[in-house]
């Protein structure tokens, strides 16, 4: 039986409604969890620290001291440039066997650059795009890698991670051309100060009018801002999905500029301050669902209060494995409204507030999650030559978690030995679910393959046929009975085989991750009749037309061994097999 599910960027599987399927005998697997921190130590100067050992760090997880199980100094230099041949010598001896071939290791330090053109204005992000210009060819090399990702109400991943500087250049010379939306947030912030600066000033006949107009679309604007922020932290979180799977040090530039968690409370500080010195009367009508009368006082902003939602961002980073270094491309910046074009009438804008809101949300971040802020700061390069320890000088740390308590922050505390040093490491860890990971890993897959295949997994993929605006995909996955594990249970052998998958399309959309359970129930005098043959099952896709990723992931639910494909389709090419 065959099921066919869409997939409009969405990705489901159809499984066989009964299957015959085998295994090599009884397992018992105990997993044991551990966890790493990725931690940076450096000096008064901010140098990094790299002679210290594993005695020399104390690690403590809810108040408890943990033993450490791994530990290791990680140095992520560029790659050094190739020295030049030697002359031979004379009658030189025959050069030894090579070694067996092995693949190339995955960069052990991945930055992913998250530029935030919702909240950003044109000349600031090109501004920090020119010192990424100037930074990265400094750091990238086979030990780290970076990825481009924008968000301007649409979350789009320029790409996977890669050490090309070529490929890097020319999309940050690309992203300088695109427009960004801060302008606008700007125009329409100024224009609500205009209006409350008309109604102050135009006494008590016309004054009540226009304000409460003014004060109606301060609302309404206050509700468009706290929608964006929400939408904008929505988009970190899937940022950080979709490289939860990558193995190695985690870092994400957040470029931004005034993305502040409490979005118009300078407006309505300058109302209060405006309305009170004028003697006007502060009770107007309410825009508010319901009417009613709405009070101007010095809480009116927190309505729109977006501060648990950050905090909440921290948690989701954590157990990604996401280090934050957020920058406020704003640079050294002066008071905006003493100009003559911006020069409020009432009184003067305190900007101070949203600055130090934005300030205060941002460090929560970096605090949280081992980074860093950058802010004040009109060289980016300068900024992130500063931290550079973060990426290419920093120590992991393995310990076994003492109890599993998946989904659940665990308070985390790194110490060292050495007066004077300085300790930057994650607040808090979040233990992960074996389902939770292989999702993780499967995410990733669409843009960092996965080579792994324990199980001897195997996908066809047949011609698709359109479905008229969609095409169907049919595919067939084989197991290897000897590759999958039984449990005995009153004369029958039972497992099951757990398929995980997710698609995503050239321009960075990506469908949410699904994972169907395929059970598998056979007498056991019927297994010795299924050596050397293969369990399968199939499903039929239904997609758009165009190049897809299929990224999958198959698991022995017993075993919990994992084999993952990432089949590449173009609709309508011939069928491949990988």
């Amino acid at each position: 039986m065959r099921r066919v599910l869409s997939l409009s960027l969405a990705l489901a599987l159809a499984l066989p409604a009964s299957s015959t399927q085998t295994t090599s005998g009884v397992s018992k697997s105990v997993e044991v969890s551990v966890t790493n921190l990725d931690v940076v130590v450096t000096d008064s100067n901010g140098k990094p620290i790299a002679d210290l050992t594993a005695a020399d760090f104390e690690v403590k997880q809810d108040g408890v001291v943990q033993p450490l199980t791994n530990f290791s100094f990680i140095r992520n230099g560029p790659a050094a440039a190739p020295a030049q041949a030697a002359e031979p010598a004379p009658q030189a001896a025959p050069p030894p066997a090579l070694p067996a071939y092995e693949p190339p290791q995955a960069a052990r330090a991945h930055l992913v650059v998250f530029v935030d053109e919702l909240h950003l204005t044109a000349v600031n992000k090109n501004r920090a795009l020119k010192s990424l210009r100037k930074y990265l060819p400094t750091v990238v090399g086979p030990n780290v890698e970076v990825q481009f990702v924008t968000w301007d109400r649409a979350l789009r991943i320029r790409g996977p991670f890669t050490s090309d500087m070529a490929i890097l250049s020319s999309l940050m010379e690309s992203l300088e051309h695109e427009t960004t939306i801060g302008e606008v947030t700007k125009r329409e912030h100024d224009q609500i100060v205009r209006e409350i600066d008309s109604a102050v000033m135009a006494g008590a006949t016309a004054g009540p009018t226009l304000l409460s107009n003014a004060i109606l679309n301060l609302r309404s604007w206050c509700d468009q801002q706290a929608a964006l922020v929400d939408t904008t932290l929505e988009a970190l979180h899937a940022s950080f999905a979709a490289v939860s799977g990558v193995e190695g040090r985690k870092v994400l530039f957040l470029v931004t500029e005034k993305f502040t968690p409490a979005p118009g409370r300078d407006i309505w500080d300058y109302l209060l301050y405006g309305t009170t010195r004028a003697g006007t009367v502060t009770s107007i009508p309410s825009s508010r669902r319901g009417g009613g009368t709405g009070d101007v006082n010095d809480l009116s902003w927190t309505l729109w209060d977006r501060g648990p939602a950050f905090r909440a961002l921290t948690p989701r980073a954590n157990a990604a494995g996401i280090s934050i270094v957020t920058i406020d491309s704003a640079g050294l910046t002066t008071d905006e409204m003493l100009s003559a074009e911006n020069a409020a009438s009432v009184g003067r804008m305190d900007e101070g507030i949203s600055q130090i809101d934005m300030q205060m949300a941002m460090g929560l971040l970096a605090d949280e999650t081992g980074g860093k802020t950058i802010t004040g700061r009109n060289d980016l390069a300068l900024a992130l030559k500063d931290l550079e320890a973060d990426w290419t000088a920093y120590y992991s740390l393995g310990y076994e978690s003492p109890s599993a308590k998946p989904g659940v922050p665990r308070a985390v505390k790194v110490s060292v030995k050495r007066p004077g040093a300085n300790v930057r490491s994650r607040r808090s860890v979040i233990e992960r679910t074996p389902e939770e990971k292989v999702s993780d890993a499967v995410l990733t897959g669409v843009h960092i393959p996965r080579t792994s295949n324990p199980l001897r997994a195997s996908l066809t993929i047949g011609t698709p046929k359109p479905s008229g605006k969609m095409w169907l995909v049919p595919l067939e996955f084989k197991i290897p009975f000897d590759k999958l594990t039984l449990v005995p249970q009153g004369g029958r052998a039972k497992g099951a085989v757990l398929f995980t998958a997710v698609s995503a399309t050239p321009d960075g959309r990506i469908s949410p991750v699904t994972t169907e359970r395929a059970p598998i129930d056979v007498p056991e005098s019927e297994l010795a009749g299924l050596a050397g043959k293969a369990f399968t099952y199939s499903a039929t896709l239904k997609v758009r037309p165009g190049p897809q990723v299929f990224s999958t992931g198959l698991t022995d639910e017993v075993s919990r061994l994992t084999s993952y494909v990432q089949p590449h389709v173009l609709i309508g090419d011939k069928p491949g097999k990988r």
